[in-house]
């Protein structure tokens, strides 16, 4: 009402002490309010010529009127407010639209009007103006009704343990505005696929589907936006029949047509993006498994205006009127064609990761099927492999049944060790355990040897165990073994020659050797 703050209860009192001559002193203590503060209202109100008494009796906004303030009516006289109270529509206006500030428009403002407010003053009218002319409509959710979608501005991450690299991931986040229940999920980017998945997850995790589900216009639900009749992509339909959900899209820049949704996304910053701002993942599903427990955990949390959990309203009042799920997921999938080529590896996904096709199809027409969890690759519609989907990025996933004999041969020689190539030698003999230990001491790197060992072992399944158990024994007492000494005595059958010269010799008691002749 006036420049001294003063509630119209206590001044009605007032003039009502005032009119029976009460001393100041005593409506101070009473009313609780300073001297000059009584002393102001008092000199107003003799000023208007009317008894203290009537003017008790008077309407709020008659008694406001008649004791308002010099202050208010100098100001409603400064030239400047009324100049300005013409440009504060228009200003408004201006506000509202994107990239406009304040400031800026104060600058405007004071080239235009030189002798105007200055900033602080400006921004204090320009401001309460918006507030008196801003209005929000309170919607009225019923339960089991609606789903609002929409995917949180600013993206989270995971480090890759071998890199330690930061990948970006993009959330999801959905909300029953009835109870306010929510659930968010991590992906790896906000394609269609990755998309419908995370909506089929909140489904799984609200454990039933409400009437509609409402997003704004995003390309992957909305195919041309209108106000009135948006069209929806034939994904989102095919979603939608999938769970028998109605679609609706959000009038365009009208963020508070899916206000809940909105408001969880500030709220996903505050309660789970801060609790994660020093943790470290290694991979995506282990990011979701923490979200998860961060979100179940919000969820739990007791409403003050409530006084009850967002997990006790949906239980108790929304979840029994939830239409059932149908008894598979939906599954936005890609199809391709392609030829096989010599690798038998097709690439799948913007990550061009790459799986692995029996090799007996090289060179045959084979269509590829993939969404977010599978892989499968038919030929003549059988299906001749499945994989689990990876989004490792130009990386390989290989079924070793699915590669010739020669290569799986080749892998398995990659894999053996020492220990291995040992146990094969001395499944032979000795004499070739001891050439084997000589071939594989004979490298800085025991990696080095291992290709060595490895022909060392197919010379015996070559020429035989006794006859590499020979030819390692001609070896005994050489300061170095290798692969080609080897390979050279089972060439050229010195192996042979030593079991013949062995056979040769008689052994009787009249033989003469060394001893007898020193």
């Amino acid at each position: 009402m006036c420049n001294i703050k003063i509630t119209m209860i206590k001044l009605k009192r007032m003039l009502q002490l005032l009119a029976v001559q009460t001393p100041q002193r005593d409506i101070c203590s009473k009313l609780q309010m300073g001297r000059g503060v009584l002393s102001e209202y008092k000199k107003r109100a003799e000023s208007t010529g009317i008894s203290f008494i009537e003017l008790s009796h008077k309407s709020d906004s008659e008694l406001e009127q008649l004791l308002q303030t010099q202050a208010a009516e100098s100001k409603q006289g400064d030239p400047r407010k009324k100049e300005l109270d013409t440009l504060l529509p228009g200003l408004h206006v201006e506000l509202q639209r994107r990239y406009v500030t304040v400031q800026l428009l104060w600058e405007e403002y004071i080239k235009a009007h030189p002798g105007g407010y200055q900033y602080t003053q400006f921004k204090k009218y320009l401001l309460l103006y918006r507030n008196n002319h801003q209005y929000v409509y309170h919607n009225t959710y019923a339960p089991a009704d609606e789903m609002q979608i929409d995917f949180a501005g600013d993206s989270l991450y995971y480090s890759e343990r071998k890199t330690h690299q930061k990948v970006p991931v993009v959330v999801l986040c959905c909300v029953l505005p009835y109870s306010g229940l929510c659930y968010a999920i991590a992906l790896p980017n906000a394609s269609m696929e990755h998309f419908y998945y995370g909506l089929s997850q909140s489904l799984e995790y609200f454990g039933g589907c409400p009437r509609i589900a409402k997003s704004d216009n995003m390309r992957q639900w909305v195919k041309h936006s209108d106000r009135y009749e948006p069209t929806f992509n034939d994904a989102s339909l095919e979603w939608s029949l999938h769970y028998n959900m109605e679609l609706e899209a959000a009038r365009c820049f009208k963020p508070r047509d899916k206000g809940p949704v909105e408001s969880f996304v500030n709220k996903l910053y505050q309660y789970i993006y801060a609790r994660l701002r020093n943790e470290i993942h290694h991979d995506i599903t282990v990011l979701n498994n923490r979200m998860g427990e961060l979100t179940d955990e919000y969820n739990d949390r007791e409403m003050k205006l409530r006084g009850c959990s967002r997990r006790n309203v949906f239980i108790t009042e929304e979840q029994p009127l939830l239409n059932p799920l149908p008894s598979e997921p939906f599954r936005f999938r890609y199809r391709k064609t392609v030829k096989v080529s010599s690798m038998y590896h097709v690439p799948v996904g913007k990550e061009q990761h790459c799986y692995s096709i029996p090799y007996q199809y090289v060179g045959k027409q084979a269509v590829v099927v993939w969404d977010y969890e599978t892989v499968e690759v038919y030929v003549d519609n059988d299906r001749i492999c499945l994989h689990r989907r990876s989004f490792v990025k130009n990386g390989y996933t290989t079924m070793e049944t699915h590669m010739p004999p020669s290569h799986q041969a080749y892998k398995r020689g990659k894999e053996y060790n020492a220990s291995y190539y040992l146990y094969k030698a001395s499944q032979i003999g000795p004499h070739t355990k001891h050439a084997v230990t000589m071939v594989l001491s004979s490298k800085i790197f025991i990696q080095q040897s291992y290709r060595s060992c490895q022909g060392i072992l197919s010379l015996a399944n070559r020429y035989g165990a006794q006859r590499m158990e020979a030819a390692c024994e001609r070896l005994n007492g050489a300061a170095l073994i290798n692969y080609g000494m080897i390979k050279n005595i089972l060439e050229k059958k010195l192996d042979l020659a030593q079991e013949q010269e062995k056979r040769d010799i008689p052994c009787h008691d009249q033989l003469r050797g060394a001893s007898c002749y020193q």
